[in-house]
């Protein structure tokens, strides 16, 4: 059996997500899921892995025993539940990296904090790569990845108007490393130019403001045959278009199949995750960063 590889899998949004949570939240009836502690948006282990195994069974590339001895078996149906084995990948919760956010320079910036980024630095370090030190920033305040942003009286982010103190050289690294590995795709080269200008590490004070204020909101009914409103209206969340994510993987065996058609699956096809696909929802560009040689 072949060793263990290891990945990261960014996730960009082509179109709003919606990761579900299993409970209505204030006035949102759908909800997207969230971490309690932080209230940061996240696609669950769980939803991901289903997801992509709906993506693989979906692929020429993939016959039925691959998808069951990297995926596991499918759940009964009637039991709700599987009957043995998990399979050979293991799937993280899909973690932000950056969200986008209203601005009146620029249309929009990206916004990330110190704990998106430690977050990203500990998963390079899980596969061989040293990153670049996780910038700081005061609870109150923001800095930028280029100059352009640099404003003491304060930059408009969504509901919020927070002074961006300095341009800071770390974070600038980041936004090249971040758009170098889930930007590198054909087509994406303007937004991987303005992802390097339009980074902003923002305070922990502001974050979760933006994170919550700055998804989406979507007012839908149900109609009844005769076209008139059965139910609703009712609220759903959704993570904005240009939103960024990233997950660890690990193939834990499988040999040189199960990776071939691995890569291939996450090499920049489009995939679907979350709720709202017949809407047109859901849709996110796959990039993986591998594990550096040793």
């Amino acid at each position: 059996m072949s060793p263990p590889a290891e990945f990261l899998l960014y996730l960009y949004a082509e179109s709003p997500l919606h990761p579900g949570a299993s409970d209505s939240a204030d006035s949102i009836d759908l909800p997207i899921q969230r971490e309690a502690a932080t209230t940061y948006p996240v696609i669950w282990g769980q939803s991901l892995k289903g997801a992509l195994r709906q993506a693989a069974q979906e692929s020429a590339d993939w016959s039925d025993p691959l998808v069951r001895e990297v995926f596991g078996k499918a759940v009964d149906a009637q039991r709700g539940e599987a009957e043995d084995a998990a399979g050979l990948l293991a799937v993280g919760d899909a973690q932000l990296v950056a969200m986008p956010v209203p601005t009146l320079r620029r249309t929009f910036a990206w916004v990330t904090s110190e704990i998106a980024l430690g977050r990203l630095a500990r998963k390079y370090r899980t596969l061989g790569h040293e990153p670049h030190a996780v910038p700081s920033v005061a609870a109150d305040m923001g800095s930028a990845a280029s100059d352009g942003w640099v404003d003491g009286r304060g930059q408009t982010l969504g509901p919020c108007v927070l002074p961006v103190e300095a341009k800071d050289a770390n974070l600038a690294a980041w936004a090249a490393l971040i758009a170098g590995g889930a930007l590198s795709a054909a087509g994406f080269e303007p937004f991987r130019a303005k992802f390097g200008e339009d980074l902003l590490l923002v305070g922990s004070d502001a974050m979760p403001l933006l994170l919550r204020e700055c998804t989406e909101l979507t007012a839908r009914v149900q109609l009844n045959e005769g076209k008139t409103v059965q139910n609703g209206p009712f609220y759903s969340e959704y993570l904005p278009t240009e939103t960024l994510l990233a997950a660890p993987l690990t193939l834990r065996g499988g040999g040189a199949d199960a990776l071939k058609a691995l890569r291939s699956l996450l090499g920049g096809e489009l995939l679907r995750i979350g709720g709202d696909e017949t809407l047109g929802k859901g849709l996110v560009w796959p990039r993986l960063v591998e594990a550096a040689t040793r």
